[in-house]
């Protein structure tokens, strides 16, 4: 799924006294939300899995001003705290914004997309970041995601899209673990690396895919953003199961099974024939999830159309927005409720 940068550009942070008072302001806004609080024993491993359940969490089409409400909007509706939040950046834009600030220290962790675009749209060089050329921009992001809590930075997500414009195969990877290792050398040992891909299933695709991996010590989440997309393209329509599973089951034959998987975006849209058909498929996830046990942490697409191709969000029908609440409430999520995950 591309990303919404293009009609929702995310604010340039500006540092300083100002910017102070919105990480202030927008925490005491996230803290006067009142959620089910559920007591865990659960551990939590280096790589921020959860070892009891799944991870919650939500990518949203807002802006920086109004990223805590919309968050909080959609934490009352489900009655479920977000644990991650999914952004999406440039490469030249100044994150994490104030907004995103607030709700790292908060208890949210952040998945910050990083694209290699810059603000005119220009593609930039996967070999051109590999060779060091962009190690600027990169010190400056790295210096300031220091001190912040666990933080997830996604490097050039679905690579599939404009994949000649940014080079080749061999290219992606050095360029990740280039940027993986500049931002450990400058001090940014909170960052946890998430390799995120559409997850085609072309032969063309799944061959590509083994030569862009950057290596096990580069990586601390696999991922990969599957949709049923049924009417908006089409498409047969598939049941959670029938649009995860297969991609699942193809990393785990091809070696990658010893790393968490996650599914950075995912979503259905509604079916015109069965106005039930998108709470059936939320209603379904729970016993997929039994036979997915390596998917750890599920972060939905609530994006419309515009800026997203088709209208992914929970509120297409008020049947969808309730079964999205009682798949809040199941017991994959509700291990993880209360759980902090924001310590590396």
């Amino acid at each position: 799924m591309p990303s919404p940068l293009a009609l929702h550009p995310p604010r340039r942070l500006v540092l300083g006294f100002a910017g102070l008072i919105l990480v202030i302001i927008a925490t005491l806004l996230v803290g006067l939300i009142e959620l089910p609080r559920h007591r865990s024993n659960c551990s939590i491993r280096a790589d921020g899995v959860a070892a009891c359940g799944v991870w919650w969490g939500s990518a949203l089409a807002v802006n920086d001003t109004s990223l805590p409400t919309s968050v909080s909007t959609l934490e009352q509706s489900t009655k479920r705290r977000l644990d991650i939040v999914h952004t999406y950046h440039r490469w030249d834009d100044v994150f994490p914004t104030a907004a995103e600030q607030s709700l790292s220290v908060s208890g949210h962790e952040l998945l910050l997309n990083w694209e290699p675009i810059d603000r005119r749209g220009t593609m930039l060089s996967w070999a051109a970041i590999a060779a060091g050329q962009q190690d600027a921009v990169i010190d400056a992001a790295a210096h300031r995601l220091i001190g912040l809590p666990a933080v997830m930075v996604s490097f050039s997500h679905e690579p599939e899209q404009d994949f000649h414009a940014h080079g080749s195969a061999a290219d992606f990877a050095a360029a990740f673990r280039h940027v993986h290792d500049r931002m450990r050398a400058d001090g940014a040992t909170n960052v946890r690396w998430v390799w995120d891909l559409q997850g085609l299933s072309d032969p063309v695709w799944l061959a590509r895919y083994k030569q862009m991996w950057p290596g096990n010590a580069y990586v601390d989440w696999v991922a990969w953003d599957p949709y049923n997309w049924g009417s908006c393209r089409n498409r047969a329509w598939t049941s959670f199961a029938q649009t995860v599973t297969p991609f699942y089951r193809w990393l785990e034959q091809n070696g990658f099974g010893d790393k968490p998987f996650m599914l950075a975006e995912y979503g259905s849209v509604e079916n015109p024939a069965d106005p039930n058909a998108k709470a059936d498929w939320y209603a379904g996830i729970p016993a997929a999830l039994s036979n997915l046990p390596n998917l750890r942490a599920l972060v939905y697409f609530n994006l419309p159309a515009p800026p997203a191709n088709c209208n992914w969000q929970i509120t297409t029908s008020t049947a969808a927005q309730d079964a999205f609440g009682r798949l809040a409430a199941s017991s994959a999520f509700t291990k993880t409720a209360d759980l902090a995950i924001v310590n590396p």
